[in-house]
């Protein structure tokens, strides 16, 4: 096992941590995830801006994609390839806001960050296709399917509601994104491709928001979010497209959950821990964790065997092995 500046931690130090009483089920699950490919992030820097960042899934060799003083850098997602990654990029001096970050001035660059590309300003809540060649971006007239090489639209949908934080499946089929009218909070949409027709994935009777899909298409995980006036925090939840199936994955005292992601093989969930009910993001007070899809349900407390914690950083994604 490594630390997160990449040093190799000893297992006779690994043993001797153990027997002091510390976290023995997440040096097994670092151990576990470490070879699984990579995580990219945002995180604040000492200068106070966003830079992405990449790390293995214990947090070891943790390094800078990107160095840019003027800009923070969000919404980092790693083409289904894994040699290529879009983020959006704006002005430092405007805030990281969970709701707003994809309407910014969209990039695509390599996997190590390098020979970036902006798309400028016109691509909003990008989310890659199922081959990395063309994206899904959520105009206010439609869906746009746009081919990567060309920028070009080849096709527009009929988006139906959805707003922000946008996925399109792996098979293809469906897309995935917070979603207005289907319920009177944001709710989870699920739109079929082929058909146009949405369905809530989530419950509609509170806020919803950050979804994803699991590697097989079959599942989305989102956050399941408060009733208003009724206080509460975010929980990592799943469900089928159609909604007939939702089942609580995590939920945490103290800590709101976003911006669920599965490992590459489903087996791991890799999400955002935040003190604060994001809109705005405040480093300070938001952490990434990882556990094992087959240890859920699980309710978190700062002591959880089951939890590996990452440390500072949000919007985390997970790249395959290469």
């Amino acid at each position: 096992m490594r630390c997160r500046l990449g040093h190799r931690i000893p297992l006779v130090l690994l043993t001797g941590m153990a027997a002091h009483g510390a976290d023995t089920g997440a040096i097994l699950l670092a151990r576990e995830v470490h070879d699984l490919g990579w995580i990219a992030f945002s995180a604040a820097t000492p200068a106070g801006d966003w830079d992405l960042f990449l790390m293995r899934p214990d947090g070891a060799e943790r390094r800078k994609l990107t160095d840019t003083p003027g800009f923070n850098e969000t919404g980092v997602r790693f083409s289904p390839d894994g040699e290529h990654l879009l983020y959006y990029r704006q002005p430092a001096k405007d805030p990281v806001d969970n709701n707003t970050y994809g309407t910014h001035e969209l990039v695509i660059a390599d996997a190590a960050g390098e020979q970036p590309e902006s798309f400028g300003n016109g691509f909003p809540w990008a989310a890659w296709g199922p081959d990395g060649k063309a994206l899904a971006v959520l105009k206010p007239d439609g869906i746009h399917i746009v081919e990567v090489a060309t920028r070009k639209t080849v096709r527009t949908i009929p988006r139906k509601g959805l707003v922000e934080q946008f996925a399109w499946s792996p098979d293809g089929g469906r897309f995935c994104g917070t979603a207005n009218g289907l319920g009177p909070y944001w709710t989870i949409g699920c739109l079929d491709a082929a058909s146009g027709e949405i369905r809530a994935a989530s419950e509609t009777e509170r806020y919803n928001c950050t979804s994803d899909w699991t590697p097989d298409s079959r599942h989305i995980v989102y956050a399941r979010g408060i009733i208003p006036n009724d206080g509460g925090r975010a929980e990592l939840w799943r469900a089928t497209p159609d909604g007939t199936e939702k089942r609580l994955l995590y939920a945490e005292a103290g800590r709101h959950i976003y911006g669920a992601c599965a490992s590459p093989d489903g087996r791991h969930l890799l999400f955002t821990r935040s003190e604060e009910d994001l809109g705005r993001v405040d480093q300070k007070k938001t952490t990434m964790a990882i556990i094992r899809m087959r240890d859920t349900p699980l309710t978190g407390s700062p002591a959880m065997t089951n939890r590996l914690d990452l440390g500072p950083g949000w919007e985390p994604h997970w790249r395959p092995s290469k």
